[in-house]
Order: structure tokens, then C-alpha cells, then sequence
């Protein structure tokens, strides 16, 4: 059985985020290019949303074009929750901002950040009302995670499409497949290609 309320999925850049709307707490998958505030604000309005009804924000990897406007939503009060094996990464972005004339990035409050074992990962999805768990799913970056929920839904951010994997030659990145398949995962839900039903 579902437990969790319903997934929108929110595109206001390049960037495929998801939000999923759990029966206690809400989390956001994902955000877009820094400087892409004033448009998320709009596309949540669009969805009746604001700012305030997310609780948590889970990076898949920290590239620009998935982090960007993580700080902002912090200081909006969302509290972005990094797990254990992304720990070392979520600065290996901000020297690409930094290049950038006039960019609109702020870099991470490392003092804002919620630390989360990824062993604990179920028990906090259930607290927030979400049956499912995160795996650590490497293969596009070391530090990329996936969010599984027990309804056969992945959200791998760039996780490589399972039906390219073999043209990678690459254990790591087959390996991290073959956890979602565990997982009985049906439909995987990516940033930046289309839905997947494997």
C-alpha cells in the first residue's frame, strides 16, 4: 500500500525535481542552477505550493544543475539533508559558481546541514510518513544516492539509463543497478531523461 501522498514532479530549469508529498513531512529531490529561485517559487505557486509546505531536500549528486539553489532553500527554512557517503562532496561545485559573473550561488552553511546514515534512512521516510528507503547508487558520481520508494519508484537523479549500462563496461555503475532491481524498483524517475519502466 502507498503511504505516502502523491509525487509532482517540478521542471523549472533543465533539471527534473520531485516532490514528495509524504503524510507527516513533504521532501524535495532535487533543485536546479543557481539563480533559478524566482522560478521555482513561481512553478510551486503554480502547483498551489509554497516554500514553507517542503521539509527536507535530498540532493541525487552534487553537480550545479542539482544543488544550486540548495542554500537559499535553507534559509527558507527546508533542511537539506546529507547522507553519510555524500558528506565529502557537497562543496565540489562551488568553484564552477564561483567562474560565473554576477552568479546568484551561495555555497553551503555546512552548520545548516542535517547528517543522515544512510543505514537510517527508512526509519526517517517513515517518519515523514514515506515508506521507502535511500541506497547509495553510484556510477555518475561517488556521492550519487537514490530514493526508493516500497511503491516500485526510484528517483536516481543521473543515474546512466539501465538499458545503456552494458555500453559503460563499468562494475560500479552495474552494481548500483542491481541494487535497485533488489529493491524491486518498476519505474525510475530521472533528472534529465524520461521515465523508465525496467
Amino acid at each position: 500500500m502507498v503511504k505516502y501522498k502523491k509525487t509532482i514532479r517540478l521542471k523549472y530549469g533543465n533539471t527534473n525535481c520531485y516532490l514528495i508529498q509524504g503524510r507527516k513531512k513533504n521532501i524535495l529531490i532535487d533543485t536546479d542552477w543557481a539563480g533559478l529561485l524566482p522560478n521555482f517559487f513561481r512553478l510551486l505557486g503554480e502547483h498551489k505550493l509554497k516554500v514553507q509546505n517542503i521539509d527536507y531536500l535530498f540532493v541525487t549528486h552534487y553537480h550545479p544543475d542539482h544543488m544550486g539553489i540548495a542554500q537559499n532553500l535553507i534559509e527558507y527554512g527546508v533542511k537539506l539533508v546529507v547522507l553519510d557517503s555524500q558528506v565529502n562532496y557537497i562543496h565540489q561545485s562551488d568553484y564552477i559558481f564561483k567562474r560565473q559573473v554576477n552568479s546568484k550561488f551561495k555555497p553551503i552553511d555546512d552548520s545548516q546541514v542535517l547528517h543522515l546514515s544512510i543505514t537510517q534512512s527508512r526509519k526517517f521516510l517513515k517518519d515523514c510518513g514515506i515508506n521507502g528507503e535511500i541506497l547509495s547508487t553510484p556510477g555518475h558520481t561517488n556521492c550519487s544516492i537514490s530514493i526508493v520508494l516500497d511503491s516500485g519508484e526510484a528517483f536516481v537523479g543521473d543515474l546512466y539509463p539501465y538499458d545503456q549500462v552494458s555500453l559503460y563496461d563499468n562494475p560500479i555503475l552495474t552494481e548500483s543497478w542491481k541494487k535497485l532491481q533488489e529493491a524491486n524498483v518498476k519505474i525510475v524517475h530521472f533528472a534529465h531523461y524520461a521515465d523508465e519502466r525496467i
